[in-house]
C-alpha cells in the first residue's frame, strides 16, 4: 500500500499492480475495504490502481461527517491525479465509485480519458425507486433463494438503521450483501465473505445516502460529456436497476451498455471473467 500527502496535509493511499496504461479503480460502499472490494479483478495489460478514498485503507477520514459528501471524494481523485503527475485518468467506478467517477468527470472533464461505470447510481429519483421495485421482483422470481434473501436483507436493513454495535452492523451487512450476488457460487460467495470480513467505515454511508436522496442529479449536464464511457452491470442487481443503467447510457453521448446475465450488484465478483473481458475489450477499443 502506497501513501501520499494532499495539499491540505491529509494522507491518502492506494495499491497498484501490473504494467501498462493506468486504470484507476474507485470502490463501492462507501466505507468498504477497497482492496477486498476489487479482489479477483485483474485486467491484463493494464496497471491497476485501487484507490482508497477518505476513511478507507490507510487514507485519513475527513474532519467531520460532511466530508463524506461527493465533493470530498472528487477532491481526493484530483489529489491522486496531481500526485501521479498525469494529465488524464481512466476511471473505473463500481457502485458508489460510479457516483464519484461521474462527479469527477463533470467537475474535471478535461482530466478523464475513458470511464467505466459499473452498477452505480447517478441519481435516486422517483423513477429510480420504481425501477428498483421491479428489479426486486425480478430477483425474487429469478435469483437462487431470491425471496428468502430479500426478506432477510430487509430485516437486516432495519437493524443497521437502528444503530447497534459495529459487530451487529457487520452481521447485518453480511445479510444485506448476500443479495448483491444473483446466484450463489463458491467463488462469488468466498470473495463476498472476504469483503464483509474486511475493515468497514460505518460513518461514511449516511452522508452519501442523504446527499443522493436530497436530489443530487449527475445526469443533468451529461449531454455535454465527451468522455468515452462503458456502463456495465448485472441483470439481477437489486441496488441499481438495469433501467437506471440504461438512463445513464441514454444521457451520455456515445455511451455503451453491457448487461451480464445472471449477475447481481457485485458483478465483478461473481461474473469476474465476463466482467474483465468486457472491460478489457472496451479499454483496448475492441
Amino acid at each position: 500500500m502506497e501513501t501520499f500527502q494532499t495539499t491540505d496535509a491529509r494522507t491518502l493511499s492506494y495499491q497498484a499492480d501490473g504494467n501498462g496504461p493506468l486504470l484507476v479503480l474507485l470502490p463501492g460502499g462507501p466505507g468498504l475495504d477497497p482492496v477486498s472490494f476489487f479482489a479477483g479483478v485483474v485486467v491484463p495489460g493494464f496497471r491497476q490502481l485501487v484507490f482508497c478514498p477518505r476513511g478507507s485503507g490507510l487514507s485519513d477520514p475527513p474532519a467531520s461527517p460532511e466530508g463524506y459528501r461527493i465533493a470530498g471524494y472528487v477532491s481526493d481523485v484530483e489529489e491522486l491525479r496531481n500526485h501521479l503527475g498525469v494529465e488524464q485518468l481512466t476511471l473505473c467506478g463500481s457502485s458508489h465509485g460510479v457516483t464519484i467517477a461521474l462527479a469527477y468527470a463533470i467537475a474535471h472533464p478535461e482530466r478523464v480519458d475513458r470511464m467505466i461505470l459499473a452498477g452505480g447510481p447517478a441519481r435516486m429519483d422517483a423513477a429510480f425507486g420504481q425501477a428498483l421495485e421491479r428489479a426486486r421482483e425480478r430477483f425474487r422470481a429469478t435469483a437462487t433463494d431470491g425471496a428468502d434473501r430479500l426478506d432477510a436483507a430487509d430485516a437486516a436493513g432495519q437493524t443497521m438503521r437502528s444503530g447497534g454495535t459495529d459487530a451487529e452492523r457487520r452481521d447485518a451487512m453480511r445479510i444485506v450483501m448476500n443479495t448483491y450476488l444473483g446466484h450463489s457460487s463458491p467463488t462469488g460467495t468466498g470473495l463476498l465473505e472476504r469483503l464483509v470480513a474486511a475493515p468497514m467505515n460505518f460513518a461514511a454511508p449516511g452522508p452519501m445516502g442523504a446527499e443522493m436522496m436530497s436530489g443530487l442529479d449527475l445526469l443533468r449536464d451529461a449531454e455535454t460529456m465527451t468522455v468515452r464511457t462503458l456502463v456495465i452491470g448485472g441483470e439481477l442487481d437489486v441496488r441499481v436497476p438495469t433501467e437506471h443503467l440504461q438512463e445513464i447510457v441514454d444521457a451520455i453521448p456515445g455511451a455503451q451498455l453491457a448487461l451480464l446475465a445472471g449477475a447481481g450488484h457485485l458483478a465483478h465478483l461473481e461474473a469476474s471473467e465476463r466482467w474483465i473481458e468486457t472491460v478489457g475489450d472496451f479499454l483496448r477499443g475492441n
